[in-house]
């Protein structure tokens, strides 16, 4: 019966959707992206042909009810006329409107009436005009980035950085001038994308993961790959460093595709040095680990998951300290300031709540995006909170405890064409390093809305790709980004 309701159109519109779900699920196992890209596309294109149907629908039937209630109203005065024609004496009185039709016709504007009310309040609370406006610019970036996709160019396009929206920069702030990197190495890395990268605390060590399920060792000095291991049984998603300054010891966790946290060590002084073992697996998440944050202080892991939660783990026994659910939806990235006990999470709703650290006390949520956020950073002085989008933007908060809640962004940098996936802040608090779908890693001074230097992960000679991830060392001299090429690009500051 429901079929029979629908026009073509939408029954199109509707199996487009569900095709999109399968491909994505798809395109998961076989890392082929372009079947869903179109699928969305074609969507996309169904629910704009729907919604200018609907509208005009709407249209023709209000014209319709207009053009019927004139009619009845003419042929009401057209009576009338007649009648003052056979009558001569006394004069006709002026003509009205029949009490049936009146009566009729006041029922039909309260209807109408009401109808609109309903439509202007179902928009307002959904937010819907922003939604769209957001759809239509995601559609545009698509095409981009399947044009970018399909061409073989050997030279990376220049990419401009457009105003912000919101505040410009204070003008008594006195520009710093920008940093410059030279390259130190290319490493054929993986043979799939490079997830996340992570740099010890000691400066020394590069860590890489991918979807090709290793975890490899890489130092940074010499570029060398000190050891590999295959790390889980899925794609590996996120890696960080749970070491501490002055060590020879490391260790390390990872998070997969397959729900479960592996801990690492590896050690330097050994006679077996830089064998990775094994320590422990954490199995508690329902659904694949996006993400992944360490407290150091505290000896607190902290995790975020497809399966819409975030837990905090024990690092030396793996015990589950707290754990709670994000109704937001999907968690893809995770940050934490441990000088204000502050972790944020956001994913695939768009919104960034906030926790505080150990109590799992839900502290609010950041307004003022609508787009899916792939990445996250807080800067070391715990007072900005930056989030890298789907749309290409970077939202940028300034975190006051006493003001988080539905608190709008200080500051929208149009950073990226495309998603931007990979977010870092520098230790001395200067600059703000970003990674996006097309192929750029922009560097960001605070008191600047254009960045200050771009850095291409593309040698000459090889096509596009994107950078999947970035990371910059504790002291701020050792830059790596990684592509979905499997390229590990590093960098050193002159």
């Amino acid at each position: 019966m429901l079929l029979t309701r629908l026009h073509w159109l939408e029954i199109a519109e509707y199996l487009a959707v569900i095709l999109t779900f399968f491909s994505l699920l798809v395109a998961i196992a076989s890392n082929l992206i372009l079947f869903p890209i179109i699928c969305l596309f074609i969507a996309l294109v169904l629910n704009l042909i729907n919604r200018l149907r609907f509208q005009q629908l709407s249209r023709k039937r209000l014209l319709g009810a207009v053009k019927q209630l004139q009619g009845q109203f003419s042929q009401d005065l057209q009576a009338l006329a007649s009648d003052r024609e056979k009558i001569a004496a006394p004069p006709p009185p002026p003509p009205s409107i029949p009490a049936d039709n009146l009566a009729a016709f006041q029922e039909n504007i309260v209807s109408l009436e009401r109808s609109l009310n309903s439509v202007v309040r179902y928009l307002n609370e959904r937010n819907l005009p922003e939604r769209v406006e957001q759809l239509e610019k995601f559609y545009a970036q698509l095409e981009r980035e399947i044009s970018y996709l399909s061409q073989e160019s050997t030279e990376t396009p220049e990419i401009t950085f457009p105003q912000t929206e919101l505040p410009p920069p204070i003008p008594d702030i006195a520009p710093i001038p920008a940093s410059h990197w030279h390259c130190l190495d290319t490493l054929n890395a993986h043979a799939e994308a490079v997830a996340s990268l992570a740099i010890s605390a000691d400066n020394r060590f590069l860590a890489s993961a991918s979807w090709d399920r290793h975890l490899k060792l890489w130092e940074i000095a010499t570029g060398n790959l000190i050891n590999p291991a295959v790390g889980h049984s899925q794609g590996i998603l996120a890696v960080i460093f749970l070491d501490a300054k002055d060590s020879d010891s490391y260790e390390l966790a990872t998070g997969s595709f397959d729900r479960a946290i592996k801990l690492w060590s590896f050690a330097s002084d050994r006679e077996d040095k830089f064998n990775l073992r094994l320590q422990k697996t954490l199995n508690a998440h329902t659904g694949s680990i996006h993400a992944l944050a360490f407290a150091a202080e505290r000896q607190i892991l902290i995790s975020g998951s497809y399966d819409q939660t975030l837990k905090e783990w024990n690092r030396k026994t793996g015990e589950i300290l707290n754990s709670f659910h994000d109704n937001s939806g999907a968690i893809y990235a995770l940050a934490i300031s441990e000088l204000n006990r502050v972790v944020a999470s956001a994913g695939s709703d768009g919104r960034i709540t906030l926790w505080q650290l150990e109590t799992g006390e839900k502290l609010g949520t950041l307004s003022g995006n609508i787009s899916t956020v792939e990445t996250l950073a807080i800067s070391p002085d715990g007072r900005t909170l930056a989030a890298g989008c789907i749309d290409g933007t970077i939202k940028l908060w300034e975190l006051e405890p006493s003001k988080v809640i539905s608190q709008k962004p200080i500051r929208i940098l149009n950073a990226h064409i495309g998603q931007v996936k990979s977010l870092v802040f520098s230790s001395d608090e200067q600059t703000l390093i970003s990674g996006g779908a097309d192929g750029a890693i922009a560097i960001w001074h605070p008191s600047s809305v254009e960045a200050v230097e771009l850095l291409s992960i593309v040698d000459e000679g090889d096509s596009r790709a994107s950078v999947c991830s970035v990371a910059i060392a504790p002291n701020g001299q050792f830059l790596a980004a990684g592509s979905a090429s499997g390229k590990i690009k590093l960098w050193q500051r002159n």
